[in-house]
Formats: structure tokens, sequence, C-alpha cells
């Protein structure tokens, strides 16, 4: 027997519950997921689930932690390591993937608030930490001639980007009726927020962005029927 016809080992069932409320979550929101269906998809007993969870706010406590550990390497990472410009675009394009994988975190704020209160000052803290880094990231593209703007127009743009990022599924919801969240509602989201830095991008910048890494090229490829579709 080779090393590859060695079956992979499976995973945990305290990662394996992590890995399926994640999916039902981003579906429906967890909310509206019960923990019979938790236990149905991991393939487990209600009372294997309580072993490792007694309540779902654990479960979104947990999901969380993972959640945090993974936007801190997308939005906190020292992209100023890197001497490619074109770091800044795959950056961007990081962040709101980011955004889509975890998009229940996004979507159904209040009532994660209301299923685990005890993540508000953590979530408050992480968006602290990542308003510095990004406000750092600007400086880094000044630095290399990509961007241009004053100290208050940068932290203006800072927080101007975050109010999107942040807020884009809610808008979707509110304004144009879309409940069923997909990628390329994301990748608009992502547009937005590109359209704000335009203004500031020096040529440099324009030529720079003009790559193909500029999502908001994606998403004029979107079909607007799609963009708007309400489920």
């Amino acid at each position: 027997m080779t090393q590859t016809d060695v079956a992979k080992p499976r995973p945990k069932t305290r990662v394996r519950i992590l890995d399926a409320c994640k999916e039902l979550f981003n579906e429906r929101g967890p909310m509206a997921v019960t923990t019979a269906e938790i236990a149905a998809a991991v393939g487990i007993q209600e009372g294997n689930l309580y072993y490792h969870f007694n309540r779902k706010e654990q479960i979104l406590e947990a999901l969380f932690t993972e959640f945090d550990a993974a936007l801190r390497i997308a939005v906190i990472a020292d992209v100023g390591r890197s001497e490619k410009p074109h770091r800044y675009g795959a950056y961007l394009n990081d962040c709101f993937a980011m955004m889509w994988e975890w998009r229940f975190f996004y979507r159904d704020t209040v009532n994660i608030f209301s299923l685990a209160p005890a993540l508000a000052p953590r979530i408050g803290a992480l968006i602290d930490d990542i308003q510095q880094q990004i406000r750092r990231v600007l400086d880094s593209m000044v630095s290399d001639g990509i961007l241009s703007g004053s100290p208050k127009q940068l932290d203006q743009l800072v927080v101007n980007a975050l109010i999107i990022a942040t807020y884009w599924m809610d808008y979707l919801r509110s304004r144009r009726g879309i409940m069923s969240v997909k990628r390329e509602h994301v990748d608009w989201g992502a547009s937005q927020v590109m359209s704000l830095y335009l203004p500031f991008l020096t040529a440099k910048g324009h030529a720079l962005f003009n790559t193909g890494l500029n999502p908001a090229q994606h998403f004029a490829a979107i079909p607007s029927n799609t963009l708007f579709e309400k489920k």
C-alpha cells in the first residue's frame, strides 16, 4: 500500500460542526438554523452536538475566533513587505473575498448580537484594528506614488470605505430587496469601495488599477438583471 492509498484522517467532530455551521449560517443565517439541522448536516446525534457546544452562542463565538484570525491575515497583512505594486489590487480583492466567505457576519449582525452579545466588544476591537491597518496601507500607497491626499482626506477615505464594507449587505437587503446575496453582489460592493479611491489615485495608480485587478471591471461585466434579482 502506497502513501496515497492511505485514507486521510477524518476531521474532528468539533471542526466538522463549525464547518457545517459556517455553511448553513452563510446560506440562511444563524437565527434560522436549528440544532437538529446542524446535527444532521454533520451526521451526528443532537446529544453529541451538545457535548461540544451547549448553545448556539458558543458556536458563533468559536466561528468568530476563526473569522477574526482569517480577517487579520487578509486585512492586517503587512503589504509593505512586498515590492510589487500590484499587491494593492490583490489586497482589496482579498478583503472582499473574506466578506463572501464569512458573509453571515456582515449580513446578520443584529441577530448575531442577539444570540451572542459577548461578541459585540470583540467585533468592535477587530474593526478598530482594521481601520488602523487600512490607514497604514494608504500611507504605503502614498509613499509608493500610487495615492495622493492630505492626512485628513485619507482618514475620511478609511472611514467611508469601512462604512461601505461593513454595511454593504444591509444596503442590499434594505434598499435593493436582495435577500439572497451572491458573489457578484460582494464584487459590486468592492467596486463601490474602489470608486472612493479613484479621485485620489495618481497617474501611476490609475495605470496600476487598469491592469485587471480593479473589481469595478468585474462588476461592469455582470448583467444588471442578475445584480438586482430579488430572492
